[in-house]
């Protein structure tokens, strides 16, 4: 009987939204019709806008969970056209891309927005599209381009998405890859971004650092999902800052006090974080 009810309003649905998808279809060509006799050079990016907007206004009145991700991602695009093609932004075409690709990564957000509002189940999927495209947008806006400026922000910007996804939805398998990208980013970007004067001993032993913090960070965060501290991503963390630590000195001996110092702040940020991560445990 619940099957026989549903499928006819299903039907409903589609047929609405269809009808709503051909009016916003037929005002989108008016408008641009019209814009043709009265040459103006802005109406007609607004009448792609507002019709996108009409399907996504659609969408969520008819709470359907595959046209509101439908209508938000087309959304994304073709205001992000509109705002990096049209005359309303006066930057360079890079900075124009830029922008598209962030407006684009915020359509996912909305996903991820309208989910918790209409249907009470988050889309947390989406942050990993929506973090990744903003941190692309990143690069066109905030750098020149550089190889290793991509795998800055792309690489952390992954990092911190799968984090999120994984602390918000309590997955241990998703902090374990967002906390190793969040090293792997910087310390690509630290050790190899500047070439001014190349010491692969040096820049390797940098590298390598990170990468065994990223290993300490996924110790510190599975302390919000346990009750006990998990140990064993010490074992290639340390491994790792060991051997860090020795080819940057064996490269530039004269820089070691300094990295010591450095590394040795680092180390006292994260038994600090420990220390309060404790503390929040023995509350509870």
């Amino acid at each position: 009987m619940q099957t026989s009810e549903t499928a006819p309003s299903a039907n409903h649905t589609s047929r609405n939204f269809r009808y709503i998808s051909g009016i916003s279809l037929v005002i989108v060509g008016l408008i641009i019709l019209i814009d043709k006799f009265q040459i103006s050079n802005w109406i007609s990016w607004a009448a792609l806008s507002i019709g996108a907007l009409i399907l996504l206004a659609n969408a969520i009145i008819t709470r359907t969970n595959r046209w509101i991700i439908s209508a938000s991602l087309l959304n994304g695009v073709v205001i992000g056209y509109v705002l990096a093609m049209g005359p309303f932004l006066s930057l360079n075409p890079l900075g124009k891309i830029g922008v598209g690709l962030l407006v684009f990564a915020m359509s996912w957000l909305l996903i991820i927005l309208l989910s918790i509002l209409i249907d009470h189940r988050t889309a947390w999927w989406a942050v990993i599209p929506a973090v990744s495209i903003a941190s692309l947008a990143a690069c066109f806006l905030f750098t020149s381009l550089r190889l290793v400026d991509f795998v800055l922000y792309i690489a952390t910007g992954l990092g911190i998405s799968f984090l999120l996804w994984g602390v918000f939805t309590s997955l241990f398998g998703l902090i374990i890859p967002g906390c190793l990208l969040i090293g792997i980013g910087p310390g690509i970007y630290i050790a190899w971004g500047n070439l001014g004067q190349p010491n692969g001993l040096t820049q390797t032993g940098i590298m390598l650092v990170w990468f065994a913090l990223g290993w300490g960070l996924i110790t510190i965060f599975s302390r919000l999902l346990n009750e006990n501290f998990i140990w064993w991503p010490l074992i290639p963390g340390g491994i790792l800052a060991v051997v860090g630590c020795g080819l940057y000195i064996g490269g530039n001996p004269s820089g070691a006090a300094s990295f010591i110092s450095n590394t040795t702040a680092a180390g006292l940020i994260i038994l600090g974080l420990y220390l309060l991560l404790l503390r929040r445990g023995i509350r509870r």
